[in-house]
């Protein structure tokens, strides 16, 4: 059944989702793979635009499919208890519309090459395991497996027999293949990925049956899963897939206060099908948040949440960012997310030499989980620069320097060097 035929059936099938999810990431591994050819020489122009369009193409049909069953499956889930899990799985639901439109543009797009190199047959091999794993695990797992025989140390053919085992249901079996990659390939993106989802299934099961410590493990492993991957810049399809999963949401989701985390879903949920970030949402949660913060003021993640929720869109209001940010600071100086809210508000409106002071502080640390909303530390880094750029070049009329980069704390605003950009990801990750 093609993705054209699920689309015309509107009708909700949980394994039909499964099953565009595997071809939507084994079309985006195709479409990486046919660049790696192109740029090596091995494909002439015509042969590449038609393939390449063929694979574009047959994405975004999988794509609009895959929108389809979770806009259905959005609609069809019955009221839940409220709790952690019901809370991060709302938000899920919600957002996971959105997110293909990002693999989408992905798509068209040159990748950083993550398959392992090989040539010949040896490369058609795996390519033809490709779509056996996806329509048949423990078939394609045997694949990849004939494969392994003749090159035992292949991380293409560990990573996806490996995931194969997983999909198939044989966890453990599948996550000691993984572990062998990242003993090979420490760096391989692809490994790095699966073991975080392996690791965020594991955290959400845990906080079903109740053991808070367990998920909050599992949690922290699916997190530093993540920091692995962001590490070595990784192509942009495989950081599009990640964002596909949702997996920093997630992990950001099950790191955060309990309250927090009600609030983000109460927020979502109440917007039914509008699934838009836009000012009115974050409004919304600000109100939520307000009421966690009396509750709990010395609840740090709440207190970034609520500085976040102050940087809607429209209506953005840095100088109480900066307030809640610093508040959370002095309640624990090492607070990964709340230096990152205030180096994001710092590099945005303008007060450079502050976010490089902050920025300083979190560079060689762990990813915040909050990195997906306000930006890494390398992407503020490109922030302060290019606001320095633009300050070095815009002089004061009859005088021969450039002018200040630095704003008072009070008073702030996002217009205080022109030019100046605006808030990393403030409508959302």
């Amino acid at each position: 059944m093609s993705a054209g035929t699920s689309t015309r059936t509107a009708r909700l099938d949980p394994d039909r989702l499964a099953a565009l999810e595997e071809e939507r990431d084994h079309l985006l591994a195709s479409i990486e793979d046919l660049e790696r050819e192109y740029a090596a020489g091995d494909l002439d122009d015509t042969d590449y635009r038609t393939l390449k369009d063929d694979y574009t193409a047959r994405a975004a049909e999988v794509l609009r499919a895959i929108d389809e069953q979770r806009e259905l499956a959005a609609r069809a889930r019955p009221p839940r208890r409220p709790g952690r899990t019901a809370a991060i799985t709302a938000v899920v639901l919600l957002l996971a519309v959105g997110a293909g439109v990002l693999v989408a543009r992905s798509a068209g797009q040159r990748g950083g090459g993550t398959l392992t190199g090989n040539g010949g047959t040896l490369r058609e091999e795996l390519a033809n395991c490709q779509p056996l794993a996806f329509q048949e695990p423990a078939k394609g797992a045997d694949c990849y497996q004939e494969i392994l025989d003749r090159s035992p140390d292949n991380v293409e053919a560990l990573t996806y027999q490996g995931w194969a085992w997983i999909r198939a249901g044989e966890v453990e079996r599948g996550g000691r293949n993984l572990e062998r990659v990242v003993q090979l390939q420490p760096d391989y993106p692809d490994a790095r990925v699966f073991r975080a989802v392996v690791a965020e299934r594991a955290a959400e099961a845990a906080a079903a049956r109740g053991d808070t410590a367990a998920a909050r493990a599992a949690f922290e492993r699916a997190a530093a899963e993540i920091d692995r991957f962001f590490r070595n810049d990784p192509p942009e399809v495989a950081q599009q897939v990640l964002a596909q999963e949702l997996l920093e949401f997630k992990v950001y989701l099950g790191l955060t206060s309990p309250p927090v985390g009600r609030c983000w879903a109460g927020t979502l949920g109440a917007r039914g099908e509008d699934l838009a970030l836009d000012q009115a949402l974050y409004d919304q949660l600000g109100t939520c948040l307000d009421g966690v913060v009396a509750a709990s003021p010395d609840d740090t993640s709440a207190l970034v949440a609520r500085g976040v929720a102050h940087l809607g869109p429209e209506q953005p209001d840095p100088a109480a960012a900066l307030v809640l940010a610093d508040r959370a600071l002095a309640v624990d100086p090492d607070d990964a997310d709340a230096l990152l809210l205030r180096a994001s508000v710092e590099a945005a409106t303008g007060q450079l030499d502050a976010a490089e002071r902050d920025l300083a502080v979190l560079e060689g640390r762990p990813r915040a989980p909050a990195s997906f909303l306000l930006g890494s530390v390398s992407q503020l880094r490109e922030v302060v620069q290019r606001a320095r750029s633009v300050v070095t070049t815009s002089t004061v009329p009859g005088a021969a320097g450039a002018t200040t980069t630095t704003a008072p704390r009070s008073g702030v605003s996002v217009s205080t060097v022109p030019g100046a950009p605006v808030i990393p990801n403030a409508g959302g990750g």
